[in-house]
């Protein structure tokens, strides 16, 4: 049986020469239908690509790209300084400084001194009236497709969808192998 033969195997993790102990072996394998969890995948899929399709539609209504918006967005949040933006937003710095300039360009950012030094090099940055619009204008985008699902949904599939998803991304966020 293959969970006897399990107990006494080891397993290379395919590409590395990392060898993963006989009770990591049983973890990794599926304990569901390989029809059910293949399945799943394929609606996990449709779910990133109805993402994908919003994120389209976001940079037609605001003509900007997904991380020029995740910029705005990580300012709106407090973060003043391309390193912080950067580390907020998940990008090297040097991306996040080309983003900031961009948007700085196209008046959707605006900078500023620090106020210990308000004579010093203008290296802070804050949303401006424009950048404040496109982030209304994201986030109302936001909120008619969410309305539009609730709507097609209802009240009690629309909680369990709530309730569904985020267990999904509890489980997402975790390892889908134990770290040694």
């Amino acid at each position: 049986m293959i969970d006897e033969d399990l107990a006494r195997a080891t397993a290379l993790i395919p590409g590395t020469t990392h060898e993963i102990g006989p009770s990591r072996v049983r973890e990794a394998v599926p304990t569901t239908a390989v029809g059910e969890i293949l399945g799943l995948a394929d609606e996990l899929t449709r779910i990133g690509s109805a993402g994908t399709q919003l994120a389209r539609r976001i940079e037609s209504v605001t003509g900007l790209r997904g991380g020029e918006v995740q910029v705005l967005a990580a300012v709106d949040a407090g973060s003043v300084h391309p390193r912080g933006i950067a580390e907020v937003i998940g990008q090297v710095v040097e991306a996040a400084e080309a983003t900031v300039n961009a948007l700085v360009e196209r008046g959707l950012l605006g900078r500023h001194a620090h106020t210990s030094d308000p004579a010093g090099e203008l290296a802070l940055v804050h949303l401006t009236p424009p950048g404040r619009a496109v982030l209304e204008q994201v986030e109302a985008v936001q909120i008619r497709l969410a309305d539009a699902l609730a709507s097609t949904l209802g009240a009690e599939q629309t909680r369990t969808l709530r309730s569904t998803l985020g267990t999904v991304a509890d489980v997402l966020d975790r390892p889908a192998l134990p770290a040694d």
